[in-house]
């Protein structure tokens, strides 16, 4: 009887048992694609993966979809638990933008998959290789409806097309491929996974890869695209995807993501509990069972060897290059991803900026450390000082602009791809690197300023360095010659009375002056001939050196007419003369502006001091006293053919016989001798330093107070032209 209890008790339990199991059983709707795409059997394959670490708890019910539209609408009316879907819908979708009225929080990534290629082709019998040809073409764009932006319209607004430019098309991708063929279409753009089916399968033995051509998106335009959307991804097209593309095309693309149904876990409409930590552990198998995704998905005919799953780009897509979420990531693929590190920087991330910073810090303690020597080398050679203003733009305009562009611009994305586009920028424009940041912009353009600063300054250099080389080169040998310090415009006028045949003629004379001169149009005056010009600083001793001032006969130092105190850079030239000069010291005149400085500049070590001022205004009142007294002075201060001139007879130049002789017995003899076509008055004599001018009896302190003609005494005439008194009295 106990047994026949036992057996019945067995008997009832074993369907409340099997009820108990199927209650356990968790079904989970899986929305995908089509199943000629590729959604469809990555589907199948994430239920294999998923059913397999979690038998008999929970099934993955694959639903088949026209794709990602009618995915995220599923997930909006709860009809679907996870999905397939497009990161740009997805997007769109809790943002409420396009195709979307109202925002949702309902999807919550959980993994990005891999990249959709937004491939721009173009008819190979239209011509078209860029991407501006295709402006007023027929373009498939994508599919209806045809009132709502996609993909392609907002790369081409970006790119500054226009309403009319775009003759917008909407059909299916198969309806394309025979318009395409058909010559209706010029272009069609189309997003998907490479190599796409439609282009590289055979139809009627014809192939539509071999009839059109990939049009590329340059650098530019796809910084733009991913500052004004961050869904997108910068990416390209390897070569020989496709039959006949020998180089890889560079492109952007969408990221096809894997979302779930925000709070699916705890819907009451499952039969079953989802097991805790559900999307963690998908989110593990996704990338660890890659391989069972690809070749255990049991789709005939479909070939997903090409997909390529990996943890590190998990998050391409899903999160913009500052770690921050572009769509709402689930929170346990989030822990997911925190504990891979791949939600936060760590030190690897770091590493080059602290190691430019460190390198521009110790850069900075050695400048400081040597500032009196780099100030001292940059100040002797502008060289050197052209180069560390170089080296200063080019580092402090790569490390900012990769601090402003770095998360949003691939070009800056790194300190070296910086380091690329600013030389890139700097010798031929920014091409496709140009800036996308307000703050970038900004800085590009005070480097555009400096760097024409710079490069003038450089060109500036050549040009002087170019004109150097062809300007008249003073002769190595040259001696004895006069060289004027500084140019105004009576330096023209002390020139002509030089090189007057009572002058100095065959003189060479050296013009030191830091202002600019005409070398070649002076040669045209003839009386500039065998003038030589040194366009440098007079009070510079390389300058000085370069003028062979120590082998000069004499140095005229005119006023500096630009100079606030003409006088004092007078003062500072004689010094630097006389600095120079140490060994054999020519005889130096200058030029005085305020008379009162005259006992100054010669304290500082000039011979003579002129103050044509002061000698003017004593001409005017002298004439005033003495009618026609200018014309005198004008005669004996100008050389003329006609005229008298007054003469300085060196010692070798006059006979033995007025050594010892008085003054007045000396003009005796000259008046005894007189030539007629030379005649020679005696005016004075030139002692040491001392000039005494018609010396009169009694103030001598020789014997009978008269002066006497001395052994080193020149005398000081007036006469036609300069006086050979030996020949006039015969002595040889």
């Amino acid at each position: 009887m106990v047994r026949v209890a036992f057996v019945a008790l067995i008997v009832l339990c074993k369907p409340l048992a099997g009820a108990t199991s199927d209650d356990e059983t968790v079904t989970l709707r899986l929305a995908t694609g089509s199943k000629t795409g590729v959604y469809y059997p990555i589907g199948h394959g994430l239920k294999t993966v998923i059913e397999e670490a979690y038998p008999g708890t929970v099934r993955i019910e694959v639903v088949g979809t026209t794709g990602t539209l009618e995915n995220l609408r599923l997930i909006d009316h709860e009809q679907v638990d996870l999905a397939l879907v497009q990161n740009d819908t997805a997007y769109y979708f809790s943002h409420g933008e396009m195709m979307f009225s109202l925002p949702s929080s309902k999807a919550l990534a959980i993994a990005s998959l891999y990249t959709e290629y937004i491939q721009i082709l173009a008819t190979r019998k239209s011509g078209i290789e860029h991407l501006d040809q295709l402006k007023g073409r027929r373009i498939r764009t994508g599919s209806p409806p045809e009132d709502i932006s996609n993909s392609a319209t907002l790369i081409f607004s970006l790119d500054g097309w226009e309403a009319a430019d775009l003759t917008d098309v909407r059909c299916k991708f198969s309806e394309a491929r025979e318009m395409l063929l058909a010559n209706e279409l010029d272009g069609a753009v189309v997003t998907a996974g490479i190599p796409t089916p439609l282009l590289t399968e055979t139809i009627d033995g014809i192939s539509l890869q071999d009839q059109v051509t990939l049009i590329p998106i340059n650098e530019g335009l796809a910084n733009r695209v991913i500052r004004a959307f961050p869904y997108f991804v910068y990416t390209e097209i390897p070569a020989h995807t496709y039959r006949g593309q020998a180089e890889s095309v560079p492109t952007v693309g969408v990221r096809a993501i894997l979302v779930a149904r925000k709070g699916f876990e705890d819907s009451k409409i499952h039969r079953g509990k989802v097991p805790p930590d559900f999307i963690r552990t998908l989110t593990h198998l996704i990338f660890e069972k890659a391989d069972v995704i690809r070749e255990r998905h049991g789709v005939e005919g479909t070939d997903l060897s090409q997909l390529h799953l990996s943890a590190e780009e998990g998050l391409n897509g899903i999160v913009n290059q500052k770690r921050r979420a572009i769509i709402e990531l689930h929170p346990q693929a989030k822990d997911y991803f925190s504990a891979k590190g791949l939600l936060k920087k760590d030190l690897v991330d770091y590493l080059p900026a602290i190691l430019w910073g460190l390198a521009c810090i110790v850069a900075l303690f050695y400048v400081w450390k040597y500032r009196s020597v780099i100030r001292r080398v940059t100040q002797r050679h502008v060289h050197v000082r052209l180069a560390i203003i170089f080296v200063c733009l080019y580092v402090i305009g790569t490390l900012v602009m990769y601090f402003f562009e770095r998360y949003q611009n691939r070009s800056f994305e790194s300190v070296p791809e910086s380091f690329w586009s600013i030389t890139v920028y700097l010798f031929s424009g920014f091409e496709d690197r140009y800036p996308v940041t307000w703050a970038g912009r900004a800085i590009s353009v005070l480097i555009f300023v400096l760097s024409v600063f710079f490069f003038g300054a450089v060109a500036g250099r050549f040009a002087a360095a170019f004109l150097k080389r062809e300007e008249i080169k003073m002769p190595k040998d040259v001696k004895d010659h006069i060289v004027i310090c500084n140019w105004n415009e009576r330096g023209r006028r002390v020139i002509a009375e030089l090189r007057h045949p009572e002058g100095k003629p065959d003189a060479d004379i050296v013009i030191i002056d830091n202002k600019v001169l005409d070398e070649k149009a002076l040669l045209r005056v003839p009386e500039f001939s065998r003038v030589y010009c040194i366009n440098e600083d007079p009070i510079r001793h390389g300058t000085l050196k370069h003028a062979k001032v120590t082998l000069a006969d004499t140095i005229i130092v005119l006023a500096d007419s630009e100079s606030p105190d003409p006088d004092a850079k007078s003062a500072m030239i004689i010094l630097a003369l006389l600095s120079e000069c140490k060994r054999r010291r020519p005889h130096i005149i200058t030029e005085v502006v305020n008379s009162d400085n005259s006992q100054h500049l010669k304290d500082a070590g000039a011979d003579e001091t002129i103050c044509t001022t002061e000698i003017g205004v004593g001409i005017l009142a002298h004439c005033a006293v003495n009618k026609q007294l200018s014309v005198v002075y004008k005669d004996l201060l100008t050389y003329t053919f006609e005229g008298n001139e007054i003469y300085i007879i060196p010692r070798q130049s006059y006979p033995d016989a007025f050594v010892g002789k008085t003054f007045g017995e000396c003009a005796q003899m000259l008046y005894a001798q007189r030539d007629d076509k030379n005649p020679v008055i005696l005016l004075g004599i030139r002692r040491q330093d001392q000039v005494i001018m018609n010396p009169r009896k009694g103030t001598g302190t020789i014997e009978g107070g008269e002066y006497r003609i001395e052994e080193d005494d020149a005398l000081i005439a007036m006469a036609f032209s300069a006086p050979n008194l030996k020949a006039s009295f015969n002595v040889t």
